[in-house]
C-alpha cells in the first residue's frame, strides 16, 4: 500500500515505522552536538574530539571530550569501583551477584509469616457475631497456630482433650494435667475404673504436648 494512500482505521498510525516518526529521529540525530567542534581535554592533546564519555563511575552525568585515541584509553582504564573502599567494593560485587536486589536466608521469614497468617477475623473480638461465619471459614482453612507455628492435628487433639486454648501457657498444661489425672485415676477417685479410659486419652495428649516442648 502506498504511504500516500494510507488512511489509519483507528484514528492513529499503527504502522512500525510512520513517516513523521522517521523525520523526527533523524532530525533529533542531527541536531546532536558536533564532536569536532570541540578539542580534546586530555593534556598535551592538540586533536579534535570525537566524542564525549562519562567522566568517572561516580559522575556519569558530566561528560569529557576526547579524541579517538584518548577515549579508547579512557575506556580501558575504567573502573567502576574507583573512589571506593574495600568493603563498599565487596558490597557492590556480592548484590549484582543477585540483579542488586535485596535477598534473605530460606526460613528465615517463616515464623513472622506464620503469624501473620493467623492474624485475621479469627483473632479479632468480636462481640456482636458480626465476623462469626468468616472466622470460621478462615479458621478452618487456615488451621490452628501456637507462637506463629502452625498445630498439627495431633496437638490441636491434645489441647482439646485436656479443655485448654491453644495458646495455653506451660504452667497451665502442667497444672491441668494433674487436675485431670486426680480426677481420673483409680487410686484418688475411689477406685473406679469406668474413667480409664479418659485417663489414658489425657496420658497421651500430655506426652504429645510435652514431645512438641510446650512444656
Amino acid at each position: 500500500m502506498a504511504r500516500e494512500n494510507y488512511k489509519p482505521r483507528l484514528g492513529f498510525d499503527i504502522r512500525v515505522k510512520p513517516p513523521g516518526r522517521q523525520k523526527k529521529t533523524a532530525s533529533a540525530a542531527q541536531s546532536g552536538e558536533d564532536p569536532s567542534k570541540h578539542d580534546c581535554v586530555a593534556p598535551g592533546c592538540e586533536s579534535k574530539a570525537a566524542c564525549s564519555l562519562p567522566k568517572s563511575p561516580r559522575e556519569p552525568r558530566e561528560r569529557v571530550w576526547l579524541c579517538m585515541e584518548h577515549a579508547r584509553e579512557h575506556n580501558r582504564s575504567w573502573n567502576y569501583f574507583d573512589g571506593l573502599s574495600d568493603d563498599e567494593a565487596k558490597k557492590v560485587r556480592e548484590s549484582s551477584q543477585y540483579g542488586d536486589r535485596p535477598t534473605w536466608s530460606m526460613g528465615k521469614n517463616d515464623r513472622a509469616r506464620a503469624a501473620a497468617n493467623a492474624r485475621g477475623p479469627a483473632d479479632m473480638a468480636d462481640s456482636f457475631g458480626v465476623f462469626g461465619s468468616e472466622a470460621k471459614v478462615q479458621i478452618d482453612t487456615r488451621g490452628q497456630h501456637r507462637g506463629g507455628k502452625r498445630l498439627t492435628k495431633l496437638q490441636v487433639n491434645a489441647f482439646e482433650t485436656m479443655a485448654l486454648p491453644f495458646d495455653a501457657p506451660a504452667g497451665d498444661i502442667r497444672r491441668r494435667y494433674a487436675e485431670l489425672v486426680r480426677r481420673f485415676h483409680p487410686d484418688s477417685n475411689g477406685g473406679d475404673r469406668s474413667a480409664e479410659q479418659q485417663l489414658a486419652e489425657v496420658v497421651k495428649a500430655h506426652q504429645i504436648l510435652k514431645k512438641a516442648q510446650f512444656l
